[in-house]
């Protein structure tokens, strides 16, 4: 009767098993085109892979990712809605087989599957990005790296790195952007570009520290490719009143960029704001040079010269009246720096001529020279007609 009963007992247990290995071989039936009853395919295998006779095989966990896999590829409305994230399924299901393949029976199999997977994680995270999902776009792409180091161990895809940066900077996912962008960054990816998506993310959190230290780092690490983290660093330095560093990458930029027309007009710019007339304008001279259409330099000459005319009828003006002949050769000493300008404020409005400040400015300096000259009297009468043109 022992004998008997542990037969028993053996036939019952193998019937078992091969009833759960049958539930595997359904869900790989139900899921061939052929067939395509994904439904029932989910079904047979989410019953396999929980049952302790098949829950540890390699084959039941590898037949459920293909079986989410097909979920996630359907078009069929009826399946669609099987499971809310199949691809993540799929992943988790190749993984767990993975490890259970000790004799890598699957393992070429799987390969081939979490490639397709991989394709479409980044397909989806593409259309997420598009759609403006940028959190959901973000984690398609990580876990299009996460497959990836499975396929190709050793090797990492950059631009989906750099992707997965910018879809976590859109979400406002500080750390998560910072974290992907510095892997670019240490890979080189996009140059110095990086560098400046990094400074600008800190700047975004307060931290100006490490957002001018991000600047300088890649300015570093580029020293051939890095006029725009210059730039950003010059305009914060500008900004804060730091003249002195200010100057001083203005003119490693130069160095590097000598015909870089915007270089030498901040050059030239910030000598102005130091009232520093001569070296503003060889500066604002150089950038003309360069770029015979910079309107802003042109309009900057012109200014250089009006302010000092302007500043000396001012000196002028405080001059007794007793004193009349020195004011009257105070007054025509303003009036030849005024003249001064006129070429520079000209070429400006010749480059825009729509731009109202350079003609009221004109207008002011035609008006106060129109007894010197008729030319000027007829130019002011022009630009009068023109500013009324625009009202």
């Amino acid at each position: 009767m022992k004998k008997l009963a542990f037969l028993l007992s053996f036939i019952m247990t193998v019937s078992m098993v091969s009833a759960q290995n049958s539930k595997v071989q359904s869900a790989i039936n139900y899921s061939k085109p052929q067939y395509n009853q994904l439904d029932k395919a989910k079904e047979a295998i989410d019953a396999a892979v929980i049952h302790e006779k098949t829950m540890n095989t390699a084959k039941a966990w590898k037949v459920r990712g293909d079986v989410y896999l097909a979920i996630a590829q359907t078009t069929d409305e009826k399946f669609i809605t099987l499971c809310e994230n199949p691809l993540q399924v799929s992943f988790d299901s190749f993984k767990k087989a993975t490890e259970l393949d000790v004799k890598n029976q699957f393992s070429a199999e799987i390969t081939l599957q979490l490639i397709k997977l991989n394709a479409l994680r980044i397909n989806i995270g593409i259309a997420f990005f598009n759609e403006g999902k940028y959190d959901k776009a973000f984690y398609a792409f990580t876990n299009a790296l996460e497959i990836d180091k499975i396929v190709r161990p050793g090797t990492i895809d950059t631009m989906i790195v750099f992707n997965a940066g910018i879809a976590a900077d859109r979400a406002k996912m500080y750390d998560e952007a910072i974290k992907y962008y510095r892997i670019a960054a240490s890979l080189r990816y996009e140059g110095s570009k990086v560098y400046g998506f990094i400074a600008n993310l800190e700047r975004e959190r307060g931290d100006t520290n490490a957002f001018v230290n991000v600047l300088k780092e890649g300015i570093d690490s580029f020293p051939n490719d890095n006029s725009v983290l210059m730039v950003e660093l010059i305009n914060y330095y500008l900004i804060k009143d730091m003249s002195d560093l200010a100057l001083e990458y203005l003119e490693k930029a130069i160095d590097k960029d000598p015909t870089n027309a915007t270089f030498h007009f901040a050059k030239g710019a910030l000598y102005d704001k130091l009232k520093d007339f001569e070296k503003a304008k060889l500066s604002y001279e150089k950038a003309v040079e360069i770029k015979n259409d910079y309107f802003d330099a042109y309009y900057n000459l012109g200014a250089l010269y009006f302010n000092k005319g302007a500043d000396m009828l001012k000196e002028a003006n405080n001059i007794p009246p007793k004193e009349q002949k020195r004011y009257d050769a105070a007054v025509i000493e303003s009036f030849k720096e005024l003249e001064k300008a006129l070429p520079y404020l000209e070429k400006a409005h010749e480059i825009d001529p729509k731009e109202k400040s350079t003609m009221l400015t004109l207008k002011e300096i035609y008006f106060k020279l129109r007894n010197d000259k008729e030319e000027y009297m007829v130019k002011y009468q022009q630009i009068n007609e023109e500013l009324k043109a625009m009202e």
